[in-house]
């Protein structure tokens, strides 16, 4: 089974940057979102709540220096490791052309001048696919959709921590909308699965077959195992905090707001929500997500 569940995790990590990556032409609503979150602007209100604390600053930063690592450096290079050491990984292209008798020996000991060019060869083939995956990944994960998600809460938190009713909640909605377009259609759905399957598989195989396994295997299954359970926080925390800080300042706003034209204003305007397909994210969806996670993890365990 040790011998399975690798390729499988292995499998779902290439496959979801290839899925998301796939585009029949230019992702426009992606390029303005990203043109929305990182042009510089004046701006003259100031975040506050949590956002004013450094402290949350340099937790964020942290995490995107992790992710960033993780992604572009450690994956890659940890590629380079295991298919030098077992060069017959499953759904790697070296499992179809090597002979068996190479797919126990390192790089250092293939016995053959043929064979090492060839898997040289196939060494520089696949650490450049990792890298394209690992790119496209991180540019549709944690560059479009979380940072997305956190521009929006950082927007909100400017407006929403106000005591009194601002007609700029439209910009906010705005936003919103620029938000969803850009990831309610694929890349959303797509991180809502993949995130939690690689951090069961990953966790469910660091943990049963530790005892078996290859070190560079445990390192690159416990690394994505962490990777995905950061991801699941961060984002689904950031688009439940939206929902329930909106919707509280419009109920809140509906004893403030007096005037005929300001009642009419506030009736038209609708808790911030971040979009999947025809549903969306609310204050439990995170707490919702790590126990389906930890009682699958748990199950898997159990049968395995």
């Amino acid at each position: 089974m040790s011998e399975k569940i690798f390729p499988a995790t292995f499998a779902w990590i290439y496959g979801a940057p290839t899925i998301a990556g796939t585009e029949w032409r230019a992702d426009i609503t992606g390029i303005q979102l990203m043109n929305e979150i990182y042009q510089e602007k004046e701006c003259l209100e100031l975040a506050s709540g949590i956002w004013h604390k450094k402290s949350f600053h340099k937790l964020i930063n942290l995490t995107y220096s992790l992710l960033d690592v993780t992604f572009h450096l450690i994956f890659p290079l940890a590629i380079i490791v295991l298919l030098i050491l077992l060069p017959c990984q499953a759904y790697l292209l070296g499992s179809s052309i090597l002979p068996v008798t190479q797919c126990s020996k390192s790089l250092f000991y293939s016995g053959s001048f043929f064979f090492a060019i060839i898997r040289i060869i196939l060494i520089s083939f696949e650490f450049v696919q990792m890298v394209r995956h690992m790119v496209n990944g991180v540019h549709y994960a944690i560059y479009i959709l979380i940072s997305g998600i956190l521009h929006l809460w950082e927007e909100s938190s400017k407006i929403l921590s106000s005591p009194t009713f601002s007609k700029k909640y439209r910009n906010l909605q705005i936003l919103e909308g620029v938000l969803n377009r850009a990831v309610r259609g694929k890349i959303l759905p797509l991180v809502l699965v993949a995130c939690p399957g690689i951090q069961i598989l990953s966790a469910v195989a660091f943990i049963k077959f530790q005892h078996v396994m290859p070190g560079t295997h445990l390192v690159f299954l416990g690394l994505a195992a962490i990777d995905g359970l950061i991801m699941n926080i961060l984002f689904c925390t950031a688009a439940g905090v939206i929902f329930r800080t909106s919707g509280a300042y419009l109920r809140d706003m509906k004893g403030v707001v007096k005037d005929k034209v300001g009642m009419r204003l506030l009736k038209s305007f609708a808790p911030l929500k971040v979009r999947f397909g025809s549903n969306f994210m609310d204050e439990l969806t995170p707490l919702v997500i790590q126990q389906f996670c930890s009682i699958q993890t748990m199950n898997m365990l159990l049968l395995l």
